[in-house]
């Protein structure tokens, strides 16, 4: 884990889509507060959550589980979740974990 990186999160909305930017270490201490942006991100009915992960630093299991029940909530709901600017660090945790083509994942930025 990166104690340099302070965690943030930060949810906008743009016409149809909304955005979470996070940035730093995703863990058992941080998870609650992105789980928290998500969780207003479902309950705006958007049809696209983007999830800027470009500063993310480390993602440990709680965080996983975070996005996992996140884009089934939103599977059910219609909606789709991508992940933005994913770090090989944060891929090879989502690979390891059997998870490396749940996830719809762009290289394009977020803006």
């Amino acid at each position: 884990m990166s104690a340099d990186a302070p965690f943030e999160v930060d949810v906008t909305e743009d016409h149809a889509v909304m955005l979470v930017r996070v940035a730093g270490d995703v863990d058992l201490a941080t998870s609650p507060q992105l789980r928290d942006a998500l969780d207003r991100a479902i309950a705006s009915a958007t049809p696209l959550v983007r999830l800027d992960m470009t500063a993310v630093t480390f993602l440990d299991s709680s965080g996983i589980s975070v996005l996992v029940d996140t884009q089934q909530r939103l599977q059910e709901a219609s909606a789709r979740l991508v992940l933005h600017g994913v770090g090989d660090h944060v891929k090879r945790v989502l690979e390891i974990s059997g998870l490396g083509s749940f996830f719809e994942l762009s290289d394009q930025p977020t803006t």
